[in-house]
């Protein structure tokens, strides 16, 4: 049985996966309802990128030992990730060199770094739910946070309102920009 999401979304705007056991498909819609892309992943661990035409563009393949490989439409390695009992993620380029990590430890923070060990940021999520982005030098450069009801609001530094996401009992998504008008919906529906 597939589990099939349909997204409408604005240009630019990220939506997450969802997951689930069978065959997933998302289909990216623009603000005029056009479909611009799909993402299908199959039981199997394999993500295929498909444009507006259905021509593959990529795919990400997760295998038994949590390494996601990332190929390009012609099927040659891009990169990879790597994360490892630890939490740690490792990200690689198409020749295997380290481009950068990130580390979650058990207080709920996951920092970031280059190839070189140095720290480029961090994410640190509390016990009720706030989650704080850091730049490399500890400030805050905005914050998620998450109300009872499952609207996740986003904010700048300055504590300014950037957006909202509110998910209703019927699992539809509504993106909403700073001054509350709707930018995007995603609408799961199963079968």
């Amino acid at each position: 049985m597939a589990c099939i999401r349909k997204t409408i979304i604005a240009a630019g705007a990220a939506i997450a996966a969802l997951a689930c056991a069978a065959d997933t498909t998302t289909q990216w819609r623009d603000s005029s309802g056009r479909v611009v892309g799909t993402v299908t992943t199959d039981r199997y661990g394999k993500t295929t990128y498909r444009d507006s035409m259905g021509r593959t563009q990529g795919t990400a393949t997760t295998d038994s030992y949590g390494r996601t490989t990332y190929r390009d439409a012609m099927g040659r390695t891009q990169g990879s990730a790597t994360t490892d009992r630890y939490g740690k993620t490792t990200y690689r380029d198409a020749m295997g060199r380290t481009q950068g990590t990130a580390t979650t430890d058990n207080y709920g923070k996951t920092t970031y770094r280059d190839s070189m060990g140095r720290t480029q940021g961090s994410a640190t999520t509390d016990r009720y739910g706030k989650t704080t982005y850091r730049d490399s030098m500890g400030r805050t450069q905005g914050t998620a946070t998450t109300d009872r009801y499952g609207k996740t609001t986003y904010r700048d530094a300055m504590g300014r309102t950037q957006g909202t996401k509110t998910v209703d009992r019927n699992g539809k998504t509504t993106y909403r920009d700073a001054s509350g008008r709707v930018r995007a919906t995603s609408t799961v529906n199963r079968r």
